[in-house]
């Protein structure tokens, strides 16, 4: 007998694998079937569903978050993988990715710039999860939420957004005010001994808002007020909100329901209501408990600092907002969080004075919660939570101390964390009021204009920079500051000297940095070790390889030995290390550590974080010179493209890696594309840094051995007539970059079989390089080779064979038998040479 399995639909049973940042489900939710069966019915034929308020019914306060919560709950077996994106602001966007990363087992690390990318190339292939659902909550600027869409891939996403215009790209689905049987199930469900004809009138004066009817429903619940009154109260509320002219976004309902519990608190329990108003000017977000309970050590007003110093009062006050349905509670994650239009009728219903109050309290409530050190990834979460409502109290314009020192700290999260746009932004914001506020001369207006500076100097505007350092180290000579930040406005201004090319006086600047901060502080304390690392870098500039070698060394153990082998400063140091050793000329063991270090900047921050990639950019440039040119152009155009794509062609990281991939393209065989990025890499040097720059000489010098390969003999002459003349003049004629120019240049004569002229540059640069360098260097070396093809071109052979024999003998036991540079001197063919873009 034939039996015919019954057709059905396959439901998954159990919970999603990944479930993430989900509202906690509305117990008291009411109603709503067809709406949840539209959104299922839409999902099942699109990608993404808009929940949208109806076009009749105002902007705020139908309930579309709740459909969406609920939506969730009861669809969580169908998915691999839900989560819940807060949107209105893409900082939000950002964290709630990053975080996405992690739970996905992404090998990202916590970066901003790392994980979201990686995020959406996993969820549009499917890997390691098909089947996922995101709901980008609150979306109201849709160019900028669509941005972080996956682009395809196996999944659905919801939006929850007042912002109609997503019916333009998305099938939309509008919700209304509750139909009168759900209000009244709603009012009924929180307080049972309502009758249906007295909710049905409640439910009339609240025009059937569901966020109107919840309130109401929590009141009578509390309070067990006769209807008649309430619909009194509620009355004569309207009639004053109504004076106030309120906005779209005010629902005038909900506000009249949630005045007569505001009303209440401010008589029966002050301390809970101040507590409300300060949450009100916060971010419409999760509110860490934590974060109250640290003002503990604030002091605000009589009513609330008991309340905040006693933990069991504090739990009272919490509660007592919560069954007012003022606040919803998160037990599982510790926070609260009030509705955006609670916040909105608490902060109208404040006076200049009292919100001035309030606003200051925030300020300081989250100036208690800072973590620490913004390079700690191990901080950021806490960071996180914290950025939404730095951003929406309008800390930045706070005057107090320990709130700007918050600020300085979050701007410096921010760059840390891969959000440079955001971090140079807000530095800004900081320092233009600061600086009205308080003037030049004060301490945190110093501090903030430095890392504006240095942002600036990173985004290619050089030039308001050091305006910017300018002031700030004239205001701190001149002035009454801490010598911590005399030091640091020192050599801050060697770096934007050094950037500008100014080697020789970056260099006085940061020994005299250096020289104060050991006798202040010792040589291990923090601000000795910041003086000494960016000391190093200058060393480097200036060609100095191997005093900066023994620094960095110093500098790597003790930064690790402070904050440990992930903090971005112990990694920034080891980076140098690296550079350091190659530039001494140990090739092998440099590639050998910057791998290692590598690997520790992915495991910790991820691939596409800007440290990573300018460590990625070093490694490319150690496996080039330690002779593996293909593997060395796979990363150098790979980390051109994150480089590009995150921070544009300008950037200074974008850059020097353009430089490399000049390097990289002509070693692996591909001359013409060498030549196109070449050329483009000298304008657009030329056009941030200016002609005389060292790295726009340092370009013009790899895209001349470029156009040599390609028997452009003339242009190649041209680029390094002028790379040695202007080398010569900015940094001097023993600097190892204006060696290595007139080495190319060398290579100019013998591609036109000057074999005497090249003889006669090769003969006066070896001496230097043995001097400069060391006579075991592989570019001394190399040079040896070269010189020994000059005189064999003249028929001085016996010379010739006998520095042939030096240069192969040397090169095999410094760089192995299977390099490139010592097959070619075992062959006599012409050894090229490239410089490497410094770090400033």
């Amino acid at each position: 007998m034939d039996l015919k399995a019954p057709e059905h639909r396959f439901v998954r049973s159990g919970q999603p694998k990944i479930m993430g940042n989900v509202p906690p489900k509305n117990p008291n939710f009411t109603g709503r079937e067809i709406l949840l069966e539209a959104v299922d019915e839409q999902l099942r034929q699109k990608e993404t569903a808009a929940v949208l308020p109806h076009a009749l019914h105002g902007m705020g306060g139908v309930g579309k978050s709740q459909i969406a919560i609920e939506y969730v709950y009861r669809h969580s077996a169908e998915y691999n993988v839900i989560w819940w994106i807060p949107a209105e602001r893409e900082s939000l966007i950002l964290a709630s990715l990053a975080e996405l990363a992690g739970s996905l087992g992404l090998n990202t690390g916590p970066q901003a710039n790392t994980a979201v990318p990686a995020v959406q190339e996993a969820l549009r292939t499917g890997k390691p999860y098909e089947n996922w659902l995101l709901i980008f909550d609150n979306a109201e600027d849709i160019d900028a939420v669509r941005a972080y869409f996956p682009s395809g891939g196996p999944g659905k996403i919801i939006v929850t957004s007042r912002n109609r215009d997503w019916e333009r790209v998305a099938t939309p689905l509008s919700v209304d005010v509750f139909n009168r049987t759900e209000s009244v199930a709603l009012l009924q469900r929180r307080a049972p001994d309502l009758s249906t004809e007295d909710a049905s009138s409640l439910a009339e004066a609240l025009g059937d808002l569901p966020l109107a009817i919840e309130q109401a429903g929590a009141w009578h619940a509390a309070t067990g007020m006769p209807v008649a009154e309430h619909l009194e109260l509620l009355a004569q509320r309207r009639v004053e909100i109504l004076d106030l002219d309120p906005n779209p976004d005010y629902p005038v309902p909900v506000a009249a329901a949630w005045n007569l519990s505001l009303d209440r608190l401010a008589q029966e329990q002050p301390a809970a209501r101040q507590l409300l108003e300060i949450c009100a000017l916060m971010a419409p977000e999760p509110i860490p408990l934590s974060l109250l309970r640290g003002g503990r050590n604030v002091e605000i007003s009589p009513e609330l600092d008991p309340v905040l110093r006693d933990p069991v009062l504090l739990a009272r006050a919490t509660r007592e907002l919560s069954k007012f349905s003022l606040i919803r509670l998160d037990h599982k994650r510790g926070t609260l969080q009030m509705h955006r239009l609670m916040q909105n009728v608490l902060a109208t219903g404040l006076d200049e004075a009292a919100e001035t109050k309030m606003r200051r309290a925030a300020h300081q409530l989250l100036a208690t919660a800072k973590p620490g050190v913004g390079a700690s990834p191990e901080l950021w979460p806490t960071y996180q939570a914290l950025l939404p409502h730095v951003q929406a109290s309008g800390a930045v314009r706070s005057s107090d101390p320990w709130v700007r020192d918050l600020v300085y700290d979050i701007v410096s999260f921010l760059y840390f964390w891969g959000a440079h746009d955001v971090s140079m932004s807000m530095a800004r914001q900081a320092w233009t009021a600061w600086q009205a506020q308080s003037g030049d001369d004060d301490i945190l207006v110093i501090r903030m204009a430095k890392f504006l500076a240095f942002m600036l100097r990173k985004f290619g505007s050089p030039e308001e920079a050091m305006r910017l350092n300018e002031t700030a180290l004239e205001r701190s000579r001149e002035g009454n500051v801490p010598d911590e930040e005399l030091i640091g406005s020192i050599w801050q201004m060697a770096m934007a000297q050094r950037y500008q090319g100014d080697f020789d006086a970056a260099r006085a600047l940061d020994e005299e940095a250096l020289a104060m901060a050991r006798r202040l502080f010792g040589p291990d304390d923090p601000q000795t070790l910041e003086a000494t690392h960016n000391y190093g870098v200058t060393l480097r500039c200036c060609g100095a390889f191997a005093e900066a070698l023994a620094l960095d060394e110093e500098t790597a153990r003790q930064f690790d030995l402070l904050y440990g082998p992930a903090n971005g400063l112990t990694l920034n140091s080891l980076n140098a290390l690296a550079i350091d050793v190659r530039e001494t000329g140990d090739y092998l063991g440099a590639h050998v550590l910057q791998e290692s270090t590598y690997e520790t900047h992915v495991t910790n921050l991820g691939l596409d974080n800007a440290a990573t990639l300018g460590t990625a950019r070093e490694l490319a440039a150690c496996r080039r010179r330690a002779g593996a040119f293909a593997e060395a152009r796979e990363l150098t155009e790979d980390t051109l493209v994150r480089f590009t794509e995150r921070y544009g062609t300008q950037y200074d990281g974008t850059l020097a890696t353009q430089m490399n991939a000049v390097v990289d393209r002509r070693l692996t065989g591909d001359l013409a594309l060498s030549r196109e990025l070449g050329e483009k890499n000298v304008t657009r040097y030329r056009a941030v840094f200016g002609e005389n720059h060292a790295n726009t000489l340092s370009a013009l010098v790899n895209l001349a051995a470029t156009l040599r390969a390609l028997g452009d003999v003339d242009a190649a002459e041209r680029c390094d007539i002028e790379a040695v003349e202007r080398f010569t003049a900015t940094v001097g004629e023993r600097h190892p970059s204006t060696l290595t120019a007139r080495l190319s240049r060398a290579n100019d004569h013998y591609a036109r079989l000057g074999f005497a002229a090249a003889r006669a540059v090769d003969e006066a640069v070896l001496p230097l390089l043995t001097e400069v360098a060391g006579a075991a260097h592989p570019v001394t070396l190399s040079c040896t080779a070269n010189l020994a093809l000059d005189l064999r071109g003249l028929g001085e052979t016996a010379r010739a064979d006998r520095l042939h024999a030096e240069a192969v003998e040397g090169l095999t036991r410094v760089l192995g038998a299977e390099h490139p540079w010592r097959m070619a001197a075992q062959l006599h063919q012409r050894i090229e040479f490239d410089i490497a873009p410094m770090p400033w």
